[in-house]
């Protein structure tokens, strides 16, 4: 029996190829992770947010030199090629795991004159070679085909397993839930509200037991807590040209183009829950939240980025999502810049007694004016912010002591020693925080 080192292929912003509405990095990083859940202890999975070509990550590599290195893609050509197969170094011999695993794929994906394939000019079976790896990478059929796709897409867990069989590898058998499908409904939690209502951003949920549920909008709850009632579609009125992907049990990722209101988003009638969501909107700055089985609310996340965890058999039961006001980006002491995020969330960090130091705002299309006091230097008027105006100090240790802000929200900090304040209207007047105390504000958060 083999130890299978797993890369999955693209990745890192390259979709790699392109079929139905799939993308192959979506495909074979969702094989990966049955792979990696079949296989327990015997499979590892390398990182799956990089590129492993673009990043020369095998020259890095240090793995024993007996496990054995699969990389998996998937093929693209016309709409009529199809089947899969093996390719390995040129010149090199197939040993006893290429030869079982093109057996195997050759079967399951039938189609290719040759099932083992020789190239030297793929960067990474060059690399394994020179690094001494034995390595193999591995065409799980054609994109572009439907019946290869469907295949892919239907009997994943059947493929994972032939693979795993071809290293001598048994797969584990999972054991599924009580009711086999993510447990017993529980009586109370909360339900959102029982009519419709509309707005600048409106959306609604099929959950199970209940179908659709009543329209909502601009960031009330659609969906259930406390009830383990997993969301299995949902769909979003865009504003503008948007597009999703949807993390779906069984499915993995399916990317949705260009939506419409009617546009389902997952599944109906099939028991197979949401994990995962990712919005963009072309025209539209979106922000978006879930509440998921285990975790509770994620925080929200913007435009682009995933909500929820994959990978986890974890159900999605309720989401949030409206347009969002703007970004910021906080510098804390000794943690640096800490990266954009939608100011609905904590902007800093609270409870590990430390001052926040600078921060950006990316306005996205609203006004917003600032003013800082700031340790040992005083009030800074910072009149109206661009994405790319640092409020506050770098590299200089000094605190962020009071603010004032002038816009259309409400903000709030958190003081040393004290806490949270009150919600305040910018108004460009209310300040918050502190003057002659020598107290620093560890975050902010706005509404």
């Amino acid at each position: 029996m083999a130890h299978l080192y797993v890369i999955a292929g693209h990745g890192a912003g390259d979709c790699g190829a392109v079929g139905y509405g799939y993308t192959e990095a979506e495909r074979v990083r969702y094989l990966a992770s049955r792979l990696s859940a079949l296989g327990g202890n015997d499979v590892t999975v390398a990182d799956t947010n990089r590129n492993w070509y673009a990043d020369n990550g095998i020259m890095s590599l240090n793995i024993p030199k007996d496990w054995q290195i699969l990389e998996l893609h998937m093929d693209s050509a016309g709409a009529s090629a199809k089947g899969g197969h093996v390719i390995i170094k040129e010149g090199y011999n197939p040993d006893q795991y290429d030869t079982a695993l093109s057996n195997f794929i050759g079967n399951f994906f039938p189609g290719r004159a040759n099932k083992i394939v020789e190239k030297n000019d793929l960067a990474n079976v060059n690399r394994a070679a020179y690094k001494g790896y034995s390595y193999r990478l591995l065409e799980n059929g054609f994109i572009t085909n439907s019946g290869d796709l469907s295949k892919f897409n239907n009997r994943t867990d059947e493929l994972a397993r032939g693979i795993l069989s071809a290293f001598g590898i048994s797969a584990i058998a999972l054991v599924a839930s009580t009711d086999q499908i993510d447990g017993a409904i529980k009586s109370g939690g909360t339900f959102q509200d029982k009519k419709d209502v509309f707005g600048s951003v409106s959306y609604q949920v099929h959950a199970r037991d209940i179908g659709w549920a009543c329209w909502q909008s601009d960031g009330r709850m659609s969906g259930t807590t406390g009830q383990n009632r997993r969301i299995e579609a949902f769909r979003l009125i865009p504003v503008g040209e948007t597009d999703v992907v949807v993390h779906i049990k069984d499915v993995g990722d399916k990317e949705y183009k260009n939506i419409s209101k009617d546009t389902i988003l997952g599944t109906t009638g099939q028991n197979k829950r949401i994990e995962a969501i990712k919005i963009t909107g072309k025209d539209t700055p979106y922000i978006y939240r879930v509440h998921q089985k285990n975790i509770g609310w994620t925080d929200w996340t913007f435009n682009g980025n995933w909500a929820g965890r994959k990978g986890q058999g974890l159900q999605i039961e309720a989401i949030e999502i409206m347009a969002a006001k703007f970004l910021v980006n906080p510098h804390v002491q000794n943690r640096g810049w800490l990266g954009e995020r939608a100011c609905e969330n904590i902007i800093g960090i609270t409870g590990h007694n430390l001052r926040l130091e600078a921060f950006k705002i990316n306005p996205l299309n609203i006004e917003i004016k600032a003013k800082v006091h700031i340790e040992g230097i005083g009030w800074k008027d910072y009149g109206t912010v661009t994405k790319d105006t640092v409020i506050g100090t770098t590299g200089q240790n000094k605190r962020i002591e009071c603010l004032c802000f002038d816009g259309d929200f409400e903000y709030r900090v958190h003081v040393e020693n004290s806490g949270w304040t009150d919600w305040t209207k910018a108004d460009g007047v209310s300040t918050l925080g502190t003057v002659g105390q020598a107290l620093r504000i560890e975050a902010i958060q706005f509404r």
